[in-house]
């Protein structure tokens, strides 16, 4: 992110006197400036390392964990400011000289302007820090704009926590990569920058970000998935906090990326932040919140927009979008909530053909529906959904029924013959151009491959490439077929599976079935589970495959594994069953 009022920040590379420390402090709603906080307390969440939402909710500052409800204060220059919400300090560095430090005793100097270079006034980075310490209770966010600024600061960093006086959250910034538009390299180094910072000062939430330029010619430009992979590269292995900056006029074209960041890692989060000039769609914003838990996203917005945004994302009943290609968290799940709790059902299609309508028990919920191709001879092949009977519906009426059905729902397509595949991606991808896919949906199948290869089935690799090609915003849920599974899930077919759906973009969901599952040695769901951050099990049984006693122990153990990425696709009745065995248990 950096400073967001550089709209056109790349141009500061030939500035040579320009560039080093940022620093924000993140405040609630719409505290008077000067009034003194009450000390923080609990040392779980008083110290530089803790969550920022956790920090400010034991203050007492917010009401709960959401990112939303901090506020950023800008520009503010004067020590008055400073004391209650300083931001935008930028350190001058000049060629010649270098950082211009000045001997503070054992301190550390550094001369700051206030963005946007409108008044200027003399501070030390300590004198600054101890503004900001003394009467607020402040989180800070120090936005490095050299390599040369990193080292020293969190020297000065380390003595002051060492001496007890960090008590609060720190966030440490810097753009490390190049982003969307910016032609020429002016970020700071990433390997130093990421270094510098697990030596000197790890305590820190990190928050690196893409240098990025906004241009009103191009704006559909944004962040590409290269872009987002690098940045997963240099920093998912890190024990770190991380909140990554991020342009918020770019974000929503670029959502498909950013939500498979989010989900390499607990730890991420997002600080969407608004250029100057930059014309931020509310809409947009709107979208990104209905599309992550409240704690993944902070705000860095300016007005008139942050206002008109909060208002509209506060109101319970307005009617959110979903990415089609998201989990199911938070629109079906509560974050780190349980996955029992997501229900599946088969809808009951009424009538026939351009007439038949699509009906729904209960308010939320897996919609499945099983899709094959029209009869030959039924004109052009299309892909239809069948229910109980010979009840039948086009694919396309039926997703458009479900698009106006109250409720919240997603959609589990189950694709019965090999041959209806492709026209089905196709079909969300035309319903997803016009903007009425806005639902999370599953494109399950039973895949042929390796040790479980088997005529009749679709060939994984092609399952993969068709998903690739024609739609790929949703989630791959893979099932094995039943004639391999006399042995349960042996090692083989875990190891090829899991070949198959290496390296997979896309969230996967393992179908297990229960049967099968029960005659299985230990450690299956969990292996399924390491295969990436994003990796779900949905564990699927039939009546006709044994009642619930002959079932239990697998359903039991597959639960014992993990609460959050385990669903179940079950009768009423067993499910029922299952929720007492958990209740008792």
């Amino acid at each position: 992110m950096a400073c967001k009022k550089c709209s056109n920040k790349w141009s500061l590379a030939g500035v040579a006197s320009v560039i080093l420390v940022c620093a924000i402090g993140l405040v609630l709603g719409y505290m008077m400036l000067g009034v003194s906080q009450p000390g923080c307390k609990e040392d779980a969440v008083c110290r530089p390392d803790a969550d920022m939402l956790d920090y400010l909710l034991s203050l007492g500052q917010i009401s709960q964990r959401d990112g939303l409800l901090v506020t950023w204060y800008h520009a503010a220059n004067s020590q008055k400011d400073m004391r209650a919400a300083l931001e935008m300090c930028v350190l001058i560095l000049t060629e010649e000289a270098g950082p211009r430090w000045q001997s503070q005793g054992d301190g550390l100097g550094l001369q700051c302007t206030p963005h946007p270079f409108l008044v200027h006034f003399a501070n030390t980075l300590e004198q600054w820090l101890d503004a900001v310490w003394g009467p607020s209770s402040l989180g800070i966010k120090l936005d490095f704009k050299s390599i040369k600024a990193v080292g020293p600061s969190l020297d000065l960093l380390r003595r002051l926590t060492d001496a007890g006086k960090v008590r609060r959250p720190v966030w440490i910034n810097a753009d490390i990569l190049k982003g969307p538009n910016v032609p020429i390299s002016i970020q700071v180094n990433a390997t130093q920058f990421l270094a510098l910072v697990q030596e000197k000062y790890p305590e820190a939430t990190l928050s690196p970000g893409w240098t990025t330029l906004y241009l009103p010619l191009f704006p559909k430009s944004t962040y590409t998935r290269a872009m987002i992979e690098k940045m997963q590269e240099l920093v998912g292995a890190l024990p770190q906090r991380v909140t990554f900056p991020v342009r918020a006029v770019m974000v929503r074209a670029a959502w498909p990326h950013f939500s498979w960041l989010l989900g390499q890692s607990d730890r991420y989060s997002l600080t969407l932040w608004q250029g100057v000039s930059d014309p931020v769609s509310v809409d947009d914003l709107l979208y990104i919140r209905d599309n992550c838990a409240n704690h993944q996203i902070y705000y860095d917005l300016f007005e008139p927009v942050l206002s008109q945004f909060k208002q509209l994302a506060m109101n319970a009943t307005r009617k959110r979008s979903y990415y089609s290609g998201g989990s199911l968290i938070p629109l079906l799940q509560l974050p780190g909530g349980d996955a029992l709790s997501v229900e599946w059902q088969v809808p009951d299609i009424r009538g026939n053909a351009t007439a038949a309508t699509v009906q729904l028990s209960g308010k939320e919920g897996m919609i499945l529906l099983n899709v094959s191709l029209q009869e030959p001879g039924a004109g052009d092949a299309v892909p239809v959904v069948y229910a109980s009977g010979d009840s039948a519906l086009a694919l396309e009426s039926c997703l458009l029924q479900l698009a106006t059905h109250p409720g919240r729902w997603g959609v589990h397509l189950l694709i019965a013959e090999p041959s209806a595949l492709r026209p089905a991606l196709a079909m969300l991808a035309h319903l997803s151009n016009l903007s009425l896919l806005s639902l999370p949906v599953w494109v399950e199948a039973t895949v042929s491959h390796g040790s479980f290869a088997v005529p009749g089935y679709v060939p994984g690799k092609e399952l993969l490439t068709a998903v690739a090609e024609v739609f790929p915003h949703v989630t791959v849920a893979l099932g094995w077929p039943e004639e391999v599974l006399d042995s349960g899930y042996e090692e083989q077919l875990l190891t090829d599976m899991l070949e198959l759906s290496k390296g997979l973009w896309q969230p996967v969901s393992f179908q297990l079935q229960s049967g099968p599952l029960g005659r299985s040695k230990a450690g299956v769901v969990a292996r399924l589970l390491a295969a990436s951050p994003r990796a779900t099990v949905t564990v699927q049984h039939s009546p006709w495959a044994g009642n619930y006693t002959s079932v239990r122990e697998g359903l039991l153990a597959a639960r014992a594994v993990d609460k959050t990425r385990v669903y179940y696709v079950l009768p009423q009745s067993y499910l029922e069953d299952l929720l007492a065995d958990v209740g008792r248990n």
